[in-house]
């Protein structure tokens, strides 16, 4: 299995080596990290929507008196965690709403969990409930129109799964359906008016999925790098999301 750690340091390489633009040296966490940094605080109350076995903050992360609760719609996923990541795991479909939730937390984190929900109106509204007055939601989605998302619904799942397991070195029990349910900016931007405050930030990362294949893998950075020099988000691979109830 190919870790997003080592995959940066993969990456890096490839940018030394004049293979892949300078924007993919960039720590991918990084931006997400930091605007979830700024609302962590002694005494916060997280929610972390989709963690499953990999919780989006680690143990040494979180600040004094946190209560950490994990949201995965899957309770395998949620007993494969490490001992003592989550103060209180809850095995539900975030889509359906949970009154005991409602007004319970500081921040929800979501770290490439989105994509695969529908339907993604419903979903965030719903989150906005759980957070309390002034609360802030921080997530990474992948983009609805980019090329891999494109290829995602044309290639059946279990199909799919198996390339990716073959040719990215991605363990197939850790892909899930992917719907890109509204995952567009303009789709985003409208779900989120609702909020007091909300940023989108598109990004731009995609040739992972094409690295197999040089000669596609470049043919896709042209067209990367063409939508990321004209900044056309409708088209973007990922979505930085940035919002306050």
């Amino acid at each position: 299995m190919v870790t997003q750690a080592t995959e940066t340091l993969l990456e890096r390489d490839q940018v030394a080596a004049g293979r892949l633009p300078p924007r993919y040296a960039e720590p991918w966490f990084e931006p997400f990290e930091q605007r979830v940094r700024g609302a962590l605080r002694p005494g916060v109350a997280i929610l972390d929507v989709g963690s499953g076995r990999y919780p989006t903050i680690g143990l040494e992360e979180r600040p004094t008196d946190c209560t950490y609760v994990g949201l995965d719609a899957s309770a395998a996923e949620l007993a494969l965690a490490p001992a003592g990541t989550y103060d209180e795991t809850i095995c539900a479909d975030v889509t359906l709403p949970d009154s005991a939730l409602v007004g319970r937390f500081d921040l929800i984190v979501s770290w490439q969990v989105l994509e695969h929900v529908k339907p993604l109106p419903r979903t965030f509204e719903l989150m906005r409930s759980y957070l309390r007055p002034g609360g802030k939601m921080v997530a990474q989605l992948s983009g609805g129109l980019s090329a891999f998302a494109i290829l995602a619904r044309v290639v059946p799942h279990a199909a799919s799964s198996r390339l990716m397991a073959r040719l990215l070195g991605v363990a197939a029990d850790e892909k899930f359906p992917t719907y890109y349910d509204h995952c567009r900016f303009s789709a985003l931007d409208r779900i989120l008016s609702t909020w007091s405050f909300h940023e989108i930030v598109p990004r731009y990362k995609g040739a992972t999925y094409f690295r197999f294949f040089r000669p596609l893998e470049a043919g896709y950075l042209r067209y990367e790098d063409l939508i990321f020099r004209h900044d056309w988000r409708e088209l973007a691979t990922h979505y930085l999301v940035d919002a306050t109830r």
